[in-house]
């Protein structure tokens, strides 16, 4: 490649790079990323002869000047000064691409993209930025050491050799159209060594101490989803089904969680008030403990305990409860989610007062942005039936806000399905079974919506005309029909299911999987989860296909979690965890060796003598070798005698001052000796030359060189006692 074409095809890998990085995570307009991609595109044949710079310089000006105004105005009304700042960086590196004229030229585009590279790493916390950051370190050590070359042959080479300007320009064009000065062992050198900056500077990432960088790279596009405020009306859910972004990511066993594994509902939020469609949480609904403390320095752990529960009882669930390690993607609401009934929360942070506050409906809520990691333990299996078929005694304070129901709204033939469902049965499990299974019987699963009629209420709408609904009309049916049979029950919302990532072990729930189940209480067993929307549900995204495609997305995604976990959220907990992961390998490490030598000591009679049957072997064969190897050469060249003459005279002449430097050859050691010697030394090293190297060998030549010899010594003698 031509080293004009390849610092330029350098330099433009650079952009790129520092381009896609800033732009990768939607913090510029699609249109002008796609404008600004285009006018990179253009820049690269916009230049001599084909365009005359000075011809142009007016209309860049201008422009430049307009999109300063411009992007200072619409900061000002926006308040997105980083947004806009982005934008008005995508001018800036396209009008000085279309402006490459001199070394500093090329100095501003490379500081424009470190620019860009700098606010991608806000604007862009995805993978891509990473992978964009390699690329552009790789293609940065490319770029600037090409132009080093560029500008010094360009500024002092030229200027020192050429004779006069126009001969310089034409040297100039020469060597940048040269093939010879780079190619494929400069790009291979310079990239592996870039590789290897990388990654020591990757290891001293993980090792200096932080707070972590998720403090300063939030993630402001946080994900807007229904559900999960304080109401919530029919309908939020079924438009979410086929939407496979990832809202959280939860490492948890195998067993629990994998492909095979029952669902499990991800508890989010809950309500207790429902009245014309819509579900509420209201300021009536019982209080939950929220009891903070800090089981270890720089750890806030809540533990959610019922006012009726002891205590206690929260201590216990950590110790046997499921523990799910989640990732939450940012979201509009301050809800924390853990599998089936959550009872402990624990995060890094720093801890509050500690104590006790009051939560509603048994929920947790803390404001967070950006991505935020904790932990739960949860009770994931539900007590027996035969337990919940004899469960009874009065309900705990406040909780007969779980029994209301618009009787006013609520049409009388819903109550009277109510009792006819239930009024076999004796006790509050088999009725809410029994209500579970005609729901699942007499109605059916659409995520087509259809608006009930004028005036009526939508739950009678859908239990006697439409039929049909998702999973909001059929947990809010369940709720209701069992409040009308006297069984406290609550609306829940939250995820269920999730794909699973065999490549990391963990479960992805996605936006798609958001879902609406209840919760049943039963005097001294508590709350259990039911959901009545039938298992044969209309669901696109199901737990994770099994084709090659499905299997490369979720390899892309287990970058990315990665990538959230030791980059954007790694922080000094993270930190603590990753050494004590190396000293376990390195413990075992050294355990195994401490084995291995064990029994290497016990065997060392035998290793010994193995030891030194290798050695004797290699003592053998080496002298075998240097025997062969004597015998392919034969004995050394036998020297003539004029060139035993010669090699004396040699010696001689050193000893006077004039001796042979290595790269010099004797006819041109000639050249340096004084007149009164030159001629006989000539003479004599044409003879050294036939005897020695042309076989002319007889004894008049013999004779000469002595006599030469002796003229030799004899000048040199009376030269030096002169």
């Amino acid at each position: 490649m031509r080293f004009a074409a390849a610092h330029k095809a350098a330099t433009y890998l650079l952009v790129a790079f520092a381009y896609l990085a800033m732009i990768a995570g939607g913090g510029v307009a699609p249109l002008i990323s796609l404008a600004g991609v285009l006018g990179l595109v253009g820049s690269w044949w916009w230049e001599p002869p084909l365009i005359r710079f000075e011809r142009w310089t007016w209309v860049w000006t201008v422009s430049s000047l307009f999109a300063l105004v411009y992007s200072v105005l619409s900061s000002i009304v926006t308040g997105d000064f980083l947004g806009v700042g982005a934008q008005f960086l995508v001018w800036l590196v396209v009008a000085k691409s279309y402006n490459r004229r001199a070394a500093r030229d090329w100095q501003q585009i490379y500081l424009l993209s470190f620019l860009m590279l700098v606010a991608g790493s806000v604007l862009n916390p995805d993978l891509t930025y990473g992978l964009c950051f390699l690329g552009y370190v790789i293609s940065a050590t490319w770029a600037l050491t090409l132009f080093h070359l560029r500008r010094e042959m360009e500024d002092n080479l030229l200027v020192k050799h050429a004779a006069d300007r126009a001969s310089e320009r034409v040297e100039v064009r020469r060597i940048l159209d040269s093939k010879r000065i780079v190619g494929g062992r400069f790009f291979a050198g310079t990239g592996a060594l870039s590789l290897g900056v990388f990654l020591i500077s990757a290891v001293v990432f993980l090792a200096l101490p932080r707070v972590g960088f998720g403090f300063f790279l939030k993630n402001k596009n946080s994900l807007a989803m229904r559900g999960f405020a304080n109401t919530v009306k029919l309908g939020g859910h079924g438009v979410l089904k086929s939407d496979p972004t990832v809202v959280m990511r939860v490492e948890i066993a195998p067993t629990i969680g994998s492909r095979n594994a029952p669902e499990i509902h991800w508890r989010g939020v809950a309500f207790d008030s429902y009245r014309d469609g819509t579900w509420r949480a209201s300021r009536e609904a019982p209080n939950t403990l929220d009891i903070v403390d800090a089981p270890r320095p720089g750890t806030e752990r809540h533990t959610l305990s019922w006012i009726w529960a002891r205590p206690s009882e929260g201590d216990a669930v950590e110790r046997v409860g499921t523990r799910q390690d989640i990732w939450l993607e940012p979201l509009d609401s301050d809800v924390m989610f853990g599998a089936s009934i959550p009872r402990v929360f624990e995060r890094a942070g720093q801890l509050r007062r500690p104590g006790r506050t009051t939560m509603q409906n048994d929920e947790l809520r803390l404001e967070h942005s950006g991505t935020i990691h904790y932990t739960v333990w949860s009770q994931l299996e539900a007590p027996a039936p035969e337990a919940l078929r004899k469960a009874s005694g009065p309900l705990p304070p406040g909780y007969q806000v779980y029994l209301q129901i618009p009787g006013d709204q609520l049409s009388p033939r819903t109550i009277a399905l109510a009792h006819d469902i239930t009024d076999r049965y004796s006790n509050a499990y088999d009725k809410a079974i029994a209500i579970k299974q005609w729901l699942d019987e007499n109605l059916s699963y659409t995520l087509e919506l259809v608006e009930p009629h004028r005036g009526q209420e939508p739950l009678d709408f859908f239990l006697f005309d439409r039929k049909k609904g998702h999973c909001e009309y059929f947990a809010s049916a369940f709720a209701i029909l069992a409040r009308a049979v006297g069984i406290p029950t609550r609306e829940v919302d939250g995820f269920l299911g999730g794909e699973w990532n065999e490549y990391q072990g963990y479960v992805a729930v996605r936006a798609g999987d958001a879902h609406a189940w209840d919760e049943v209480f039963f005097p001294g067993a508590g709350w259990v989860t039911f959901d009545p929307t039938p298992p044969d549900r209309n669901d696109p995204l199901g737990r994770g296909g099994a084709g090659w495609r499905a299997r490369m997305a979720r390899l892309m995604d287990t970058l990315r979690f990665q990538w959230t976990k030791w980059v954007i959220e790694y922080d000094l907990v993270a930190q603590l965890s990753l050494f004590r992961d190396f000293a376990s390998v390195l413990k075992q490490g050294a355990i195994a060796l401490r084995d291995v030598l064990i029994h290497l000591v016990r065997l060392w009679p035998v290793l010994a003598g193995l030891g030194a049957v290798v050695v004797a072997f290699v003592i053998l064969r080496r002298r075998r070798a240097l025997a062969l190897a004597g015998t392919a050469a034969g004995p050394p060249r036998e020297r003539t005698g004029v060139g035993r003459v010669y090699d004396a005279v040699s010696r001689r002449l050193a000893k006077a001052g004039f001796a042979r430097a290595p790269a010099q050859t004797p006819r041109e050691l000639v050249d340096r000796l004084p007149t009164t010697i030159a001629g006989d030394v000539r003479e004599l090293t044409e003879l050294y030359y036939s005897a020695e190297w042309g076989g002319k060998v007889d004894s008049a030549a013999e004779r000469r060189a002595a006599e030469l010899a002796d003229a030799i010594r004899a000048a040199l003698d009376s030269a030096a006692t002169a």
